[in-house]
């Protein structure tokens, strides 16, 4: 059951940037506070501007010091909460030390959200005393939560605990979309030959790994192809840089900079196929925000797309490169196709509501 009147500290290191996980964070809090609790959200750093306090319910406290004071500040601050949800390293210091040092009695729920590539392919010293210390605390933690069935099978193999799905929610800007706008899009944009253009497109938390490259190798097949191709990609990050410096001269590459979810939308509106390119992913709230603007998704086969896919109704799902090229062709020269799989994306993103993230949110405290 969801808890009423409870005091709930909510922990991430950074609130510096607009993560679609750290979006999904923002959202619990206000969901949280909603329900006449007192909420509290703790941060080392704290961007003023990206998260105005007006535009919340609940309280947001960061401690601007060194991460290890930080961790004691917040560890002491936290200590009669009736609720502590970790997010992210280094909060699991935060709760042991609030345990061990200040006595409290709060029940822990860790949001885990760490694809398995995070833990299998990087062999630092660090990850591995991470891991070490995460397997050492994880099962005196009350409630371990996942996003999909793909990362619930992965926890329980790493670390022998079992762990609670919760689905994301779509922002109700992307929710409501369809109930205000009837007509399918893209909108097409104008080419100097007359012809429609074709728009794909992607945007994300682009890091290490995540195959970006794809995207690129597959707009330079195409191109010839399609002559009135264009891709629109979100550069707000270093990995994209390097692709930035490399097609500064290529026209029909647009390198966007968002600011809101309203800048998203209108460029979702112009896109005829989104592509997701990342191999080692546990979910992307990217590709529900698409399908909510009737734009269908190609992606590679992962194990956590194939619980909300179905291939040629709304979203394909390849296994190799040559296929993810050759189905953007496909789709991108096929408007009935598309259509079909537009109306498909958009029946799929509509079970991601408030109510069905409610009824699965009661059954984990």
């Amino acid at each position: 059951m969801i808890p009423t009147n409870k005091k709930l500290a909510i922990l991430h290191p950074y609130l510096t940037k607009k993560w679609w996980a750290v979006n999904m964070m923002i959202y619990l809090s206000n969901f949280l506070q909603d329900k006449n609790n007192d909420v509290t959200l703790y941060a080392f750093s704290y961007n003023k501007k990206l998260f105005p306090s007006n535009e919340n319910n609940f309280k947001i406290n960061y401690f601007n010091n060194s991460k290890i004071l930080s961790i004691f500040k917040i560890a002491y601050a936290i200590r009669k909460s009736n609720y502590i949800i970790i997010w992210n390293s280094p909060m699991h210091f935060v709760w042991v030390i609030s345990k061990l040092l200040f006595r409290s009695k709060a029940k822990l729920i860790w949001w885990h959200h760490h694809y398995p590539w995070y833990y299998g392919q990087k062999t630092n010293v660090y990850i591995k005393l991470k891991r070490f210390f995460e397997r050492s605390i994880i099962k005196n933690i009350d409630s371990v939560i996942v996003n999909s069935k793909y990362l619930q099978d992965s926890i329980e193999d790493i670390y022998k605990v079992n762990s609670k799905i919760l689905y994301p929610v779509l922002d109700n800007q992307f929710l409501n979309y369809n109930s205000e706008n009837k007509k399918p899009h893209p909108q097409p944009l104008p080419s100097k030959e007359g012809r429609k253009s074709k728009v794909i497109f992607t945007y994300g938390r682009w890091v290490e790994g995540k195959n970006l490259e794809m995207i690129f190798q597959t707009y330079n097949e195409l191109k010839e192809k399609i002559p009135d191709l264009i891709l629109n990609i979100w550069w707000g990050w270093k990995e994209v840089e390097k692709f930035k410096n490399k097609y500064k001269s290529e026209k029909n590459i647009k390198f966007l900079w968002f600011v809101d979810k309203k800048q998203i939308i209108e460029s979702l509106e112009q896109s005829s196929l989104f592509l997701f390119p990342s191999k080692v992913d546990s979910f992307w709230l990217v590709i529900l925000e698409s399908m909510s603007i009737w734009v269908p998704v190609i992606s590679y086969n992962l194990s956590w797309a194939k619980e909300i896919v179905k291939n040629w109704y709304n979203w394909f799902l390849v296994n190799s490169d040559s296929e993810f090229i050759e189905k953007t062709y496909e789709i991108l020269s096929n408007s009935s196709l598309r259509d079909k799989l537009s109306t498909g994306s958009i029946n799929t993103a509509k079970t991601f509501s408030e109510h069905n993230f409610e009824k699965q949110l009661s059954k984990i405290f």
